[in-house]
C-alpha cells in the first residue's frame, strides 16, 4: 500500500513543522503545510471534474505549487504528466494527443503555450474516450480544462482515497520522452519505482537527513529533478527549488544557503566550477557535501578540475526515462579519485539492477522495478524490449573486469545537448518540410559548454517560389518556430549532397567525422 501519498503524510506526522519546500519567488511550506496544500489540491481538482484514472498534465515551471499540484493529484487518483514546458505548440499538442487528457495544470508563463497547443491539437477538440486507458469513466466529456497554479482551488470536501491507485506497482505519473521518428512517449514510472530509488540513495548518502539542505536547478519534469524531489520528502529534507539555472546565481545560492546536497548534469558542472575559479574571492561551499551529477558523458579532465574546485564528494548516476529514477549504474565517491583511473566509467549496476551487452555490445538491463512499456504505444514497447524481459537502451558499452560499465557510444543518433536529449529523425522531419529543403542529416557535434550541439547538413530544393533563396538564418528561423529551441541546429552546412552507402542510407559519421576529430569521440 506504500505510495507518494502515504510517504507524504507519514513525513507530515514526525517532521510536521519543518520546512520542505522552498521556491525561487519566496515560498516556503513545512510538510504540515505541504501535505494540507496537497489535501486541499485534490479536492479542488475533483471539484473541477478530474476523476480517479484521469491523466493531467503539469506544464509549468519549477516552483512550490509545481510540487503541490503533483501531490494533489495523486492524492486525487489522477495521473499526472510532467511535461517539458520548452516544447513548441505541434510538440506539445502532439504530446497531448498521446496522453488524451482530462485537463492540464499549467502557470501563467506557460498557459499562452498550453493554449497555442490545444487549439492545434485533436485533445483540444474531442471528448476524451470512453474506456481509453488512463480515461476512465470520462465518457460524456468535452474538450481538455485548463487549470492555473495561481488559482486558489475551490472549496469542497477531499475525494475518497482511492485505494486502487494508492499502491505501490501502480503508476504514480508519467515522464515523456521523443522517439526516433519524432513520436513523442509517454512513460509510466510506479510508486514503487521512486519509493525504491530514494530508499537506495538514503543508503547511500548518510547526510540525507531531517533538515539537510538541497538546491535543485532541475526541471522538474525531468526524472532526475522529479527524484530529488521526492527524496527530500522521503528523507524529511529542506529543497529549494529554482525556476531556471543561471550560473552566478547558483553559486551564491550553494553559498547563502549553506547547501550541502544538490544535482547537476555535466554542462553545469562546467559553468559552476569555472564560475567559483573566477571569483576574485571565493564563495564559502564548506557545507557541500556531495553533488550528483548524470544525463550525458563528462570529460574526466573537467570532473578532476570540478572535484579540486568544489571541495565535495561526487557521484555519476546512469540511467534513462524508461529505467526510471532508480539508477542503473552508480559511480560513488571513492571511485572518482583520478587514481583510480575509473572516471571515464558510468560505474557498476545498483542494487536490484542487471546489466548485460547484447548485439553489437548494445547495453541492455533489468531490473526490479521493471519499465512498463510506454503508454499507450504497444508497438514501441516490443520494440526496446528482449524476449527475456531486458530493456534496449540504445547505448554501446563496455563493461571491465571490475564490473565497471562504459558507454562508448549510442546505436540510435540522439544528440545530448545540456543534458537535453534531441533525436535527429524529428529535426530531420521538421527541416525537410521547408520548402527549399530537398533533404536533411542532423548529428551532434562538440561544444565546450553544452557537450554536443545540434547541426544539419542541408540540399537545397533549388529557389522555391514559396520560399526564395535558403540561407542558414531563415532556415533556422523555420525551425525555431516548429521545435524546441535546444533541439534547433546551431550551425547548418550547405553541401550538394549527402553521403550514401551501398544501401542508400546516409553516412552520418562522414558528415561527423571533421567535427570530431581528435576530440576523443567514436565517429563510427
Amino acid at each position: 500500500m506504500l505510495s507518494l501519498t502515504h510517504v507524504l503524510e507519514w513525513r507530515a506526522s514526525v517532521t510536521r513543522d519543518h520546512a520542505a519546500l522552498g521556491d525561487h519567488r519566496g515560498a516556503v511550506l513545512t510538510f504540515g503545510e505541504l501535505a494540507a496544500a496537497a489535501e486541499r489540491a485534490a479536492a479542488g481538482y475533483a471539484a473541477a471534474g478530474v476523476r480517479e484514472g484521469d491523466v493531467v498534465p503539469i506544464v509549468a515551471r519549477n516552483s512550490v505549487r509545481w510540487a503541490v499540484a503533483f501531490f494533489g493529484l495523486i492524492r486525487a487518483g489522477a495521473l499526472p504528466a510532467a511535461v517539458n514546458w520548452r516544447l513548441a505548440a505541434p510538440e506539445l499538442g502532439g504530446l497531448l494527443d498521446l496522453a488524451r487528457p482530462a485537463a492540464v495544470v499549467t502557470d501563467e508563463a506557460c498557459a499562452p503555450l498550453v493554449e497555442a497547443a490545444l487549439s492545434a491539437s485533436a485533445a483540444g477538440a474531442a471528448a476524451r474516450d470512453a474506456g481509453a486507458p488512463g480515461a476512465a469513466g470520462a465518457a460524456g466529456d468535452a474538450g481538455v480544462t485548463v487549470l492555473r497554479l495561481e488559482d486558489e482551488p475551490a472549496a469542497g470536501p477531499p475525494p475518497e482515497r482511492p485505494v486502487a491507485r494508492l499502491r505501490g506497482p501502480e503508476p504514480a505519473l508519467l515522464l515523456h520522452t521523443s522517439g526516433t521518428t519524432g513520436r513523442p512517449k509517454l512513460v509510466p514510472v510506479t510508486h514503487e519505482q521512486l519509493i525504491g530509488a530514494v530508499t537506495f540513495l538514503k543508503l547511500e548518502v548518510p547526510e540525507a537527513v531531517p533538515g539537510a539542505r538541497h538546491l535543485s536547478a532541475l526541471p522538474l519534469f525531468h526524472v532526475a529533478g522529479l527524484a530529488n524531489l521526492v527524496y527530500t520528502v522521503f528523507t524529511g529534507g529542506h529543497l529549494h527549488v529554482l525556476g531556471g539555472f543561471d550560473t552566478a546565481a547558483f553559486v551564491d545560492e550553494l553559498a547563502a544557503r549553506r547547501i550541502q546536497l544538490t544535482q547537476l548534469v555535466p554542462t553545469l558542472i562546467r559553468a559552476v566550477t569555472e564560475e567559483v575559479r573566477s571569483r576574485a574571492t571565493p564563495p564559502d561551499l564548506g557545507d557541500l557535501v556531495e553533488v550528483v551529477y548524470g544525463a550525458s558523458p563528462i570529460d574526466p579532465a573537467l570532473l578532476g578540475l570540478a572535484v579540486e574546485t568544489l571541495g565535495c564528494r561526487f557521484r555519476q548516476n546512469y540511467a534513462s526515462t524508461e529505467t526510471g529514477p532508480l539508477p542503473v549504474t552508480t559511480l560513488p565517491p571513492e571511485d572518482h579519485d583520478p587514481a583510480r583511473g575509473l572516471l571515464g566509467t558510468a560505474g557498476r549496476p545498483s542494487l536490484g539492477w542487471e546489466v548485460r551487452l547484447g548485439e553489437f555490445g548494445e547495453v541492455q538491463v533489468r531490473g526490479a522495478a521493471p519499465f512498463l512499456g510506454y503508454w499507450n504505444d504497444p508497438d514501441a514497447t516490443r520494440e526496446v524490449m528482449t524476449g527475456d524481459g531486458f530493456y534496449r537502451t540504445g547505448d554501446i558499452g563496455t563493461i571491465g573486469a571490475g564490473g565497471h560499465l562504459t558507454i562508448v557510444d549510442r546505436l540510435k543518433d540522439m544528440i545530448v545537448t545540456g543534458g537535453e536529449n534531441v533525436y535527429p529523425a524529428e529535426v530531420e522531419s521538421v527541416l525537410a518540410a521547408h520548402p527549399g529543403v530537398r533533404e536533411a542529416a542532423v548529428f551532434g557535434v562538440p561544444d565546450e559548454r553544452w557537450g554536443e550541439t545540434v547541426h544539419a547538413a542541408v540540399v537545397r530544393a533549388g529557389e522555391s517560389p514559396d520560399a526564395g533563396p535558403l540561407d542558414a538564418p531563415s532556415l533556422t528561423a523555420w525551425a525555431r518556430e516548429r521545435l524546441a529551441g535546444f533541439k534547433c541546429p546551431t550551425g547548418i552546412t550547405f553541401v550538394p549532397e549527402l553521403p550514401r552507402n551501398a544501401t542508400g542510407k546516409i553516412v552520418k559519421t562522414a558528415l561527423r567525422e571533421r567535427h570530431w576529430a581528435g576530440r576523443g569521440r567514436r565517429v563510427s
